[in-house]
C-alpha cells in the first residue's frame, strides 16, 4: 500500500518530490522517483510484501517500462508461477514486479488477470505514453488533472495542488451533489479541473491526449438452471474462505475491525480458523442503547481474539479538521470520526486491517434495500388510484411518532423524516428507480434546497446538469433492462456509493495512519458470484443477506446470526449539546461565517440549528454535513 503521483508534460523535477511529500502519511517507509525529461513519477511506500525488495518506481530489465503502483495483487504468486513457466525471470518477491511484467506481456488485457485492489501508472519509453488503471470496484483512489499538454495524477487530490500553474475553480454542482448525498459522486471532485479515474476503467495518455475506457462492470443476473440453494451456499463458503485467505497474505502484522455485526464477524471467524495466533480485533463504541460493543467483545472472546476497544465521545468532533484534510473532499457522515479513531488505534499494533465493507452492498443488507423492495411489491399490488387517493392521504395524517415505530433505525424519524417518506411515494415508478434510490440515500432534497440556497449560489447552478452522478448508473443498468428489480438496485451502488463514498472513506481514514485496509467482501470473484445469486437468496421476506446468514450458521454462534442488524451509527443527536460540539458549530455555522461563504441563507442555517434540540434524524445529519463542508472550504479553497 502506497501513495503514487506524477505527471507528463512538465519539466520541473522538484514538483514530484513536493507531491510525494504531501502523501508521506500513505507511505512513510520509503520514497522513490523517476525523472526523465517531462515525465516524472513519485512513490511513497508502506512496506507490506517483500520488505527488503520491491522499491518503486520499478522498471523492466530492458528499461522500456516503469511502474508506480498503489495496492496489493493478491494472486501475484499464482501469476508469477504461470509467468515463470512462460520463461519470465524475477529479481524480487514483490507483487509490483509481477504486475509490471504481466503488463509488459499483455498490456491492458493484464487487468483481467488481476485479483486485488490497485491504482497504478506505467510509463512506456518506446512511445512516451502513460497507462493509468484503477481496480474494478474502486478500492484504491486515483485523481488526475488534465490540462493542455500536461497530465498530473495522484492518490490524493491534495498532491495536485502542489502544482501552481493552474487556477482551481470550485464546481457548484459538486457542492449541490455533496449536500444531496454527503459525498461527491461520480468522476467529479470539488474542483472543476480535478477528476477521479472511475472504478473499473483505465486511461491512456500520449501526445497530450487522454482516452478513458471501461474494462469491468458488475455482471447482469442470469438465472442458472439446475442449481440448488445448497449449491449457491456451498460456493459462497468456498469463495469467502478464499477471499479472506488471500487478504491475510502479508509480511507485516494484521488484524480486523469487529463491529459485532454479521459481515465483520464472518471475516474474523474465518481469520481465526486460518491463523495460528489470536487475531487482533478492534472495536469502537458510543455508550448508547444501540451500541454493539458488548456483542463484539463477546464474539472476540469466543473466538480467542486479542481484542481492543476504543470509545468515541462528543469531544472527538475536534478531530474533524484533521479528518477533512485527509479526506481531500467533504464527506458529511459522522462515521468518519470513529473510523479515523479505529485506524489510529489499530496502527499501534498492526499495519494491515481487514474490514467488513461490501457485504451489505452485494447481498442486500441495507434498510433502503428493504424499503425499496417492499415499496416495489406495494406498487405492484396496489392500484395507482388507490395509492394516490387513499394511501397517501392516510400516511399524511399519521403522527411522526407512529411512523417512527416502524423506522428500523437508531434515530428519531421526526416530522422532516415523515415528509421524506411521503415524497418517496411519488417516485415508485420502476422507470424512476435511480430517483427513488437517490431519494432514500439523500440528505438535502429539493424541498430543503429551496429554502437553503442563496440567490447567487442558485444562479451558479443554472444550466448545469442536475444529475447527482447517476448518468453512468443509468447506462450501466441499460444492459440489465430485463434483470430482476433487486439486481438492478444493487448494481446502482457500483456507480458511486461504493467507490466514491464507502471505499474512498475507508481508504483515506486508514492511510491517514499508514494502515492498509483490505475488504474481503469486495473480492471481484465474490462480487461476480453475488450478482448471480438469485434475489430470493439475498432478500427473503425482508430478511437481508439471507444466504450470508445461512452460511454464517456454520461458522458463527447462533446469537450472531439471529441478531437484528444495526447500522454503524454515530449518535450525533446525543453529542451536539456538549461544549466541544457547540463551540465548533458556533464557529463554523455562525451568521457571519454563512454570510461570508455566500452559498446559503443565514436564516435557513439558523433555523436548522434551532431544530437540533428535537433530535430528529434528518436535521441533525444536515447540520453536521454543513459543518464538514465549511471545514473543507477553510482548508482547501
Amino acid at each position: 500500500m502506497c501513495g503514487i503521483c506524477g505527471y507528463m508534460g512538465i519539466e520541473d523535477r522538484d514538483l514530484v518530490v513536493k507531491m510525494a511529500d504531501s502523501l508521506e502519511h500513505r507511505g512513510p517507509d520509503d520514497s522513490g522517483y523517476l525523472h526523465e525529461g517531462d515525465v516524472h513519477l513519485g512513490h511513497r511506500r508502506l512496506s507490506i510484501i517483500d520488505l527488503s525488495g520491491g522499491a518503486q518506481p520499478m522498471s523492466t530489465p530492458d528499461g522500456r517500462l516503469t511502474i508506480a503502483f498503489n495496492g496489493e495483487i493478491y494472486n501475484y504468486r499464482e501469476l508469477r508461477r504461470e509467468m515463470e513457466q512462460r520463461g519470465h525471470r524475477f529479481t524480487t518477491h514483490s507483487d509490483t514486479e509481477v504486475l509490471l511484467r504481466l503488463y509488459e506481456e499483455r498490456g491492458a488485457d493484464a487487468l483481467g488477470e488481476l485479483n486485488g485492489m490497485f491504482a497504478f501508472v506505467v510509463f512506456d519509453r518506446s512511445d512516451r505514453s502513460l497507462f493509468i488503471a484503477r481496480d474494478r470496484i474502486g478500492i484504491k483512489p486515483l485523481y488526475y488533472l488534465d490540462l493542455p499538454g500536461r497530465l498530473l495524477f495522484a492518490s490524493e487530490s491534495k498532491a495536485l495542488h502542489c502544482y501552481r500553474d493552474w487556477t482551481p475553480t470550485i464546481d457548484p454542482l459538486a457542492i449541490d451533489n455533496y449536500l444531496a448525498l454527503r459525498y461527491v459522486p461520480g468522476e467529479r471532485a470539488m474542483f472543476n479541473e480535478i477528476r477521479r479515474l472511475p472504478a473499473g476503467h483505465y486511461m491512456t495518455y500520449a501526445n497530450g491526449r487522454s482516452t478513458i475506457r471501461r474494462y469491468w462492470e458488475p455482471p447482469v443476473y442470469e438465472p442458472q438452471r439446475g442449481r440448488s440453494d445448497a449449491d449457491y451456499e456451498e460456493e459462497l463458503g468456498v469463495l469467502m474462505e478464499a477471499s479472506v485467505k488471500r487478504r491475510m497474505i502479508s509480511d507485516v502484522s494484521l488484524g480486523a475491525y469487529l463491529s459485532g455485526g454479521l459481515d465483520s464477524s464472518i471475516t474474523v471467524s474465518l481469520m481465526s480458523q486460518l491463523s495460528s495466533a489470536p487475531v487482533k480485533t478492534f472495536s469502537v463504541g458510543f455508550d448508547y442503547e444501540h451500541d454493539e460493543l458488548n456483542d463484539a467483545a463477546a464474539l472476540a472472546k469466543q473466538l480467542g481474539c486479542d481484542h481492543h476497544e476504543i470509545a468515541c465521545r462528543a469531544e472527538d468532533v475536534l478531530l474533524l479538521p484533521d479528518i477533512v484534510y485527509h479526506m481531500d473532499e467533504p464527506m458529511g457522515d459522522a462515521i468518519t470520526i470513529p473510523m479515523f479513531q479505529l485506524s489510529r488505534e489499530a496502527k499501534k499494533q498492526v499495519t494491515v486491517i481487514l474490514t467488513g465493507e461490501g457485504g451489505d452492498e452485494i447481498f442486500g443488507g441495507y434498510l433502503f434495500h428493504k424499503v425499496m423492495w417492499a415499496a416495489e411489491m406495494y406498487r405492484r399490488a396496489v392500484p395507482g388510484l388507490l395509492r394516490d387517493h387513499v394511501v397517501k392521504p392516510l400516511v399524511s395524517v399519521v403522527p411522526a411518532g407512529a411512523m417512527n415505530a416502524v423506522f428500523n433505525y437508531p434515530a428519531y424519524l421526526g416530522e422532516r423524516g415523515k415528509l421524506k417518506a411521503l415524497d418517496y411515494l411519488n417516485v415508485l415508478d420502476p422507470s424512476r428507480m435511480s430517483d427513488a434510490y437517490e431519494h432514500l440515500i439523500s440528505l438535502f432534497d429539493d424541498r430543503d434546497k429551496a429554502t437553503l440556497y442563496g440567490d447567487a449560489f442558485r444562479d451558479s447552478l443554472a444550466g448545469r446538469a442536475s444529475s447527482n452522478g447517476h448518468a453512468a448508473g443509468a447506462s450501466a443498468n441499460g444492459s440489465a433492462a430485463g434483470a430482476p428489480y433487486l439486481d438492478k438496485l444493487l448494481r446502482l451502488q457500483f456507480d458511486h456509493w461504493l467507490p466514491d463514498n464507502m471505499l474512498l472513506r475507508a481508504d483515506k481514514v486508514a492511510m491517514a495512519h499508514a494502515i492498509e485496509a483490505r475488504v474481503p467482501f469486495l473480492d471481484h470473484e465474490l462480487v461476480e458470484f453475488a450478482m448471480q445469486v438469485p434475489p430470493r437468496l439475498k432478500l427473503k421476506r425482508l430478511v437481508g443477506k439471507y444466504i450470508l446468514r445461512k452460511y454464517g450458521r456454520s461458522i458463527l454462534p447462533q446469537e450472531v446470526i439471529k441478531r437484528k442488524k444495526m447500522p454503524f451509527y454515530v449518535p450525533i443527536e446525543n453529542y451536539f449539546e456538549q461544549p466541544a460540539f457547540q463551540d465548533m458549530m458556533d464557529d463554523l455555522l455562525s451568521d457571519e461565517s454563512v454570510r461570508n461563504r455566500g452559498l446559503f441563507k443565514p436564516e435557513a442555517i439558523a433555523k436548522l440549528r434551532s431544530h437540533m434540540h428535537r433530535r430528529e434524524f434528518v436535521p441533525v445529519k444536515q447540520v453536521f454535513s454543513l459543518m464538514v463542508l465549511e471545514l473543507w472550504f477553510r482548508r482547501f479553497s
